[in-house]
């Protein structure tokens, strides 16, 4: 029986040494988030240094207990064992804020933290696993119509800013209950609210700084093939950089075989090899032959003497059909209007209303006051009651 007792002791003793040792983690990371330090400061990055390791001894126990499993689900794991599923997030979010940020072993271990923590979110049925560099290659090849791009590209930014506001509401709550959640005077029900939420924004913040990282590890392959004089490596997706045109075409041409430079100011205008235009197709002519279009074109007007392509120029010269540029635009307009939010477009157009009332637009001015007199004449419900008690 004394011996029962002397290891539920040690089992709790270990535990409370794993709550203090995220606690003071924690709160590292937290002043870390907020603090006013210069980034390359040795104080900043000391405490970061101390933070890390606070983290990676939770790590250890929390493996050596084996404390989650890929067969259980999120509702099977308690609530005191919900804020130990965010440590590698922590260590990830960490690792970005070490000074050495263009050496790609410290890019390479901040992407496995996140890959390592979505993975286990995923597990749990918390998230989907990101797609891998070759899926989106693929899927971009797929689709290829820039209509299609559009909406895409559409609804990516209203997804974007659905993730937004997610994030700003999650921090909101955050804000509220932080202080309650670390002195433990919360119920146990809030708490799990709480860790739930914030494991909800850390799905929401890998996803998205393993993008980020993605870029910077593009960035340093470029910046150690320019230092090194060598190729630039083909895995390098330079179209996410927002660069100069004249830049982007140095840079291009570097990747193909121009490995020299000379030195800042100077670059080479070597030209891109546009590709090649499609020949133009040739006119269909409604008539059997074109011997036959221009001798009995004139004496038989009964006969066609146009072809398609110079039957619909003349239409369009004329007003009558449409131009297709124009067809194509307004097709995109519509594509991008149909895909926007709804809120989004209705505070436009609040927006713009305030701005005619604030400036005393007269044509705003006087539609208000034609439709107050209308409202005066026609009261509400007026209108036709034929057949109606």
């Amino acid at each position: 029986m004394a011996e029962g007792n002397s290891d539920e002791g040690a089992a709790g003793c270990e535990d409370k040494k794993l709550s203090d040792i995220f606690l003071s983690g924690w709160n590292i990371f937290d002043e870390l988030e907020v603090s006013e330090l210069p980034f390359n400061s040795s104080e900043f990055q000391n405490k970061v240094k101390t933070a890390m390791s606070l983290f990676e001894e939770a790590t250890v126990i929390v493996n050596q207990v084996s404390m989650f499993s890929a067969n259980e689900l999120i509702d099977e794991v308690s609530t005191d064992s919900l804020p130990f599923m965010l440590l590698p997030y922590f260590l990830a979010k960490l690792t970005t804020k070490i000074n050495n940020s263009s050496n790609t072993d410290v890019l390479d271990l901040g992407e496995i933290y996140f890959k390592d923590h979505l993975q286990r979110c995923q597990e749990y049925d918390l998230c989907e696993t990101p797609k891998s560099k070759e899926e989106r290659q693929d899927k971009q090849a797929s689709n290829q119509s820039e209509q299609r791009q559009l909406m895409e590209a559409a609804f990516n930014r209203n997804d974007k800013i659905a993730q937004y506001r997610r994030m700003k509401e999650i921090d909101e709550y955050m804000d509220k209950m932080r202080a309650a959640i670390k002195n433990k005077t919360a119920d146990d029900e809030v708490r799990r609210e709480f860790f739930l939420k914030y494991l909800d924004k850390s799905i929401i913040d890998s996803k998205q700084e393993l993008e980020s990282l993605r870029v910077m590890k593009e960035l340093a392959k470029m910046r150690l093939a320019r230092l090194t004089g060598g190729d630039v490596v083909d895995e390098v997706d330079i179209s996410h950089f927002h660069q100069p045109q004249q830049n982007s075409a140095s840079s291009i041409s570097a990747s193909r075989g121009h490995g020299h430079s000379h030195g800042p100011g100077h670059h080479h205008n070597h030209q891109l090899s546009s590709a090649p235009k499609p020949k133009p197709l040739q006119p269909f002519i409604i008539t059997r032959n074109a011997a036959q279009k221009a001798v009995f074109g004139l004496g038989y007007p009964s006969l066609p003497i146009m072809s398609v392509d110079e039957f619909y120029q003349k239409r369009v010269d004329e007003g009558i059909f449409p131009d297709e540029e124009k067809v194509a635009k307004m097709n995109q307009a519509q594509a991008i209007a149909a895909a926007r939010d709804p809120n989004e477009q209705e505070d436009e157009e609040k927006a713009v209303e305030e701005q005619q009332v604030e400036e005393d637009d007269p044509e705003y001015l006087d539609r208000m006051r034609r439709m107050d007199e209308y409202k005066d004449v026609v009261r509400r419900g007026d209108g036709n009651r034929h057949n109606r008690s």
